[in-house]
């Protein structure tokens, strides 16, 4: 008699039900949950571009100047940030005179910078050893113009064939909180594959690296349109040079106030390149981006 009154554990029934609506709120908590991540990787990717931001200031500061986006030896912007970024360990190392492949340079290349990897990029699609440095997220603007294409450059940064003695602040005369000077980059696309070498045939997915400074590895422009994740039908009209994120909707930019601005996809492409320019003379509402 007595054993009747007690209940030995959960019917089958009763569990399923537990199950199904345990079920129901992961599935209800999942979006937002990952609309928390994302909202915090944007966040992260917006600092490291401020620190960028503030390391370049203070470049400019202690040369009167901003680095060439290139050199004859193809050092990058990024590497002469490295000291203003608490890198002095590699900068101490690294020879901006030498290509990134010397056998000083080389070893230091392949080494992760956290502050040039925005958290939402994926990883290359390809192993280490098919490229020839360290991954990054970022790249500078040096213009409206085609990156492969002769100078001069119209953007913040130039290179060094367009003028060897770079740009200043004073030269973004459309206004610093008008002009980007950094955006995202990353290895979106997925039709650009390797062509020769052991790897040919496989996805490359993009340059971007902080090391180089060569088009499409540490600097874009605007003649393509952002988040262009495409390297056909040309490699004029393709993404390769264009900045482009894994964020949703649009991209982080740095623009020569120091401020870090969303730039949402859907932009006019006008308003878009006139960002782009230091001295183009556009009229840009603030509302247009």
């Amino acid at each position: 008699m007595r054993a009747s009154l007690f209940r030995s554990g959960f019917t089958l029934i009763e569990l399923l039900v537990v199950v199904a609506i345990i079920a129901i709120l992961m599935a209800l908590l999942l979006p937002a949950v990952q609309k928390v991540r994302a909202a915090a990787d944007k966040m992260v990717c917006a600092n490291n571009l401020k620190q960028i931001g503030i390391a370049l200031h203070h470049y400019h500061a202690d040369y009167g100047r901003f680095p060439n986006a290139n050199s004859p030896t193809f050092s990058s912007v990024f590497t002469h940030l490295l000291s203003y970024i608490e890198q002095d360990n590699i900068r101490n190392r690294y020879n901006v005179h030498e290509p990134p492949t010397s056998p000083n340079n080389q070893p230091l290349v392949y080494l992760p910078v956290k502050v040039y990897i925005c958290p939402t990029m994926e990883k290359p699609p390809a192993p280490r050893e098919a490229y020839t440095s360290h991954y990054a997220s970022y790249a500078v603007c040096i213009g409206s113009v085609y990156c492969f294409g002769p100078p001069p450059d119209d953007g913040a940064f130039v290179r060094y064939e367009s003028s060897p003695h770079g740009t200043r602040l004073t030269d973004l005369m459309d206004g610093t909180s008008h002009t980007f000077l950094v955006g995202e980059m990353g290895y979106q696309l997925r039709d650009y594959l390797f062509r020769s070498g052991p790897f040919a045939g496989h996805v490359r997915g993009g340059n971007t690296s902080w090391a180089w400074g060569y088009a499409s590895y540490s600097f874009g422009s605007t003649l393509v349109m952002m988040n262009t994740k495409t390297y056909a039908p040309s490699l004029e009209r393709g993404g390769l040079c264009a900045f482009r994120s894994d964020h949703p909707f649009g991209c982080n930019f740095l623009f020569g106030d120091g401020s870090i601005r969303y730039i949402r996809d859907g932009i006019d492409l006008t308003t878009y390149r006139a960002l782009s320019t230091r001295r183009g003379g556009e009229v840009v509402d603030g509302g247009d981006f």
